[in-house]
């Protein structure tokens, strides 16, 4: 946002600049606010006014004795304010995204003396919803299913917002502007991938993922070789401890043991999966070898039973059959305990590739380029948070590990 306030003032509003650095003065003023006319903060549109905008736009409002500017209200709902974008001349705000209790169609700026003006007229518009990510995206049919986003606002009948998963409607539970909470329908077929659909009256929004998408899947612990053994192997016992019981698609690995400050759990120990062979061919290609690391994210499901200390290091390699955390690969070190994982209960996570991005101490940073994207490790060993979480067990469930592109 400095940026663009900066872009602002070099093309729009010269003359004020000092005064945006002396506001703390202004606050005191006891000018009664003025407002001219409100536009874009955007030089390209700065002869078009504005009589509307939606939620979360920024806009200028511009006049007189706006200096001790302390409250801006869209309808009935207060915006935040930043003091260094408030001048005499220029308030800029982003129109708040909660909907009004009544709506009065009103803009109202108060002085921190009490001073006031309103402006009449000025429609806060409700975007369409976004949808953002869902809980699991391997959620079975009957099940409950959390839906992130923003913008899920009931019809102006005070129905709640629609959804649909592979266009049957599905039972909404519960709602709030950024949280909708469904039932997958009994009829939706998971066997197939299948799209999200909400609609309400500001209009409608596709998901741009889908639910029960295997297309980009590399390891789902079911896949065998030419030779008929598994694509995966590891040290320790996680080959082997591979299960189907309460899993969300077919067979998951689950790896078990104690939290250690650079401790070695054979349990726990290493896995990799070899998607270069010996012979330096690609099983299949995860990103194209020109692709932008920032363009994509690892997704994987994760039941974590137990975790509560000890990062999860991950990383990629060129190489066959080289997995040490001493190599030279850049790593992540994922701290999915920290990120309120609910206990026992199955989760999409999303890891960005320009997360890995660590040596094996966090100290050194290290760079991943596509062309490493190939043979993938996950080892549990590194520094605890909290030494006093040595010994505490570690119990997490993996499944249906992908490279997709960033939504």
């Amino acid at each position: 946002m400095k940026n663009i306030m900066k872009r602002f003032l070099l093309f729009a509003l010269p003359a004020v600049l000092l005064a945006a650095c002396n506001n703390e003065e202004g606050l005191n003023s006891t000018a009664t606010p003025r407002v001219k006319y409100i536009r874009s903060t955007d030089p390209a549109l700065a002869e078009i006014y504005l009589t509307s905008a939606s939620m979360g736009e920024l806009i200028a409002i511009i006049g007189d004795g706006l200096e001790g500017v302390c409250s801006v209200r869209f309808n009935d709902v207060e915006a935040k304010l930043n003091p260094t974008y408030i001048t005499s001349t220029a308030v800029l705000v982003n129109v708040p995204g909660t909907l009004p209790t009544e709506i009065t169609n009103t803009i109202t700026l108060t002085t921190k003396k009490g001073r006031s003006c309103v402006v009449e007229n000025f429609i806060t518009k409700a975007p369409s919803p976004v949808i953002n990510s869902v809980s699991c995206e391997w959620t079975r049919p009957g099940e409950a299913l959390a839906i992130h986003g923003n913008y899920f606002f009931d019809k102006a009948d005070g129905s709640p917002i629609e959804c649909t998963i592979g266009g049957i409607e599905a039972a909404v539970t519960a709602c709030t502007a950024t949280r909708l909470d469904v039932t997958v329908p009994d009829g939706v077929d998971a066997t197939a991938k299948q799209r999200i659909v909400l609609a309400n009256d500001n209009g409608e929004a596709r998901s741009a993922f889908y639910l029960y998408d295997r297309d980009d899947i590399f390891i789902d612990f079911e896949e065998l070789n030419d030779q008929g053994l598994p694509v995966w192997d590891n040290w320790g016992r996680c080959k082997d401890d591979i299960h189907s019981e309460n899993g969300i698609d077919g067979n998951y690995m689950l790896m078990t043991g104690k939290a250690a400050d650079w401790g070695w759990d054979e349990n726990l120990s290493l896995f990799f999966c070899n998607i270069l062979n010996e012979a330096g061919d690609l099983r299949r290609e995860l990103i194209p070898e020109q692709a932008d690391i920032a363009d994509y994210v690892l997704k994987f499901e994760i039941r974590a039973d137990a975790w509560d200390d000890l990062y999860m290091a991950m990383w990629f390699s060129d190489l066959y059959n080289s997995f040490s955390v001493d190599g030279t690969e850049p790593q992540c070190h994922w701290r999915g305990y920290s990120l309120g994982l609910e206990t026992g209960v199955w989760t999409t996570a999303t890891v960005p590739l320009s997360e890995f991005c660590y040596g094996k101490s966090e100290d050194e940073s290290r760079t991943l380029t596509a062309s490493l994207v190939r043979n993938f490790c996950i080892f549990f060993f590194g520094a605890l948070d909290d030494s006093a979480n040595a010994d505490t067990p570690i119990s997490i469930a993996l499944d249906n590990f992908r490279v997709v592109k960033k939504q």
